[in-house]
């Protein structure tokens, strides 16, 4: 008797665990959790590399990476359109080394901090972007390019908040009928010179007083980031079937 109700109460804990799981891996895993719905919303994590570019870098887009991770929410206006904010922890660092006599003083200085970099853009694909056997002409697959508005903070010689532009290309795919995964790579133009700011330098400074060679990055920094992402269809908008 002991042994039954021992097994049963193992059963019984099975099959409310099963109950939980059959739905979420359906609606996940298969076309039939979509029941032909249009998704709206998207929310998801991101993860890559970054890097600067200013006058320690100006002509190498990935030079000295760094870890880079968010957030990534997208708000989809049609097929191929799309709003999207991202809050992110953007690494960056530089130094200027052996030779440095082109440079103020000759000091051979170095820097590394974190950003914390906030973006809202839109973006603009180049197919219309789906699941094809419900939406006949979308497809699996989209490459896009992006542009916006963000906002910057960071420490240099005090905490600062700066506006910065970012725009880049990517692309994105129909991983499963609710999951997206992509790449994508930002480049961020900021109005600000001190992102490269040493701590602890006796004096001189990356910024816009200095008389080295001049160059097109020279008095404003720049940072860039290269990510993969995923995010989970989370808003349908309707019920239509569209086979």
């Amino acid at each position: 008797m002991y042994g039954f109700l021992r097994l049963y109460g193992c059963n019984g804990q099975r099959m409310k665990l099963r109950k939980v799981i059959i739905p979420i891996v359906l609606a996940l895993f298969s076309p039939f959790g979509m029941k032909g719905q249009e998704y709206r919303f998207e929310l998801g994590l991101s993860g890559g590399m970054s890097a600067y570019m200013g006058e320690a870098n100006t002509d190498k887009p990935l030079m000295d990476p760094n870890l880079s991770y968010g957030l990534m929410g997208r708000y989809n206006l049609s097929g191929n359109m799309a709003l999207k904010a991202q809050l992110d922890v953007v690494g960056i660092s530089g130094e200027v080394g052996e030779p440095a006599d082109g440079y103020f003083k000759g000091e051979n200085i170095g820097f590394k901090r974190n950003l914390t970099d906030f973006s809202f853009m839109f973006e603009l694909g180049f197919s219309n972007y789906g699941v094809p056997s419900y939406m006949p002409g979308s497809s699996w697959i989209c490459p896009y390019l992006t542009v916006g508005l963000g906002v910057t903070g960071y420490q240099s010689d005090k905490k600062k908040v700066i506006p910065h532009i970012p725009f880049g290309a990517g692309v994105k795919m129909k991983a499963l009928p609710r999951l997206n995964v992509g790449c994508e790579w930002l480049f961020n133009k900021t109005l600000a010179d001190d992102l490269d700011y040493a701590k602890g330098s006796t004096g001189f400074q990356l910024d816009n007083s200095w008389t080295g060679t001049k160059v097109w990055n020279k008095n404003k920094d720049w940072y860039s980031v290269l990510m993969l992402y995923v995010t989970l269809d989370l808003w349908g908008t309707s019920s239509e079937c569209y086979r």
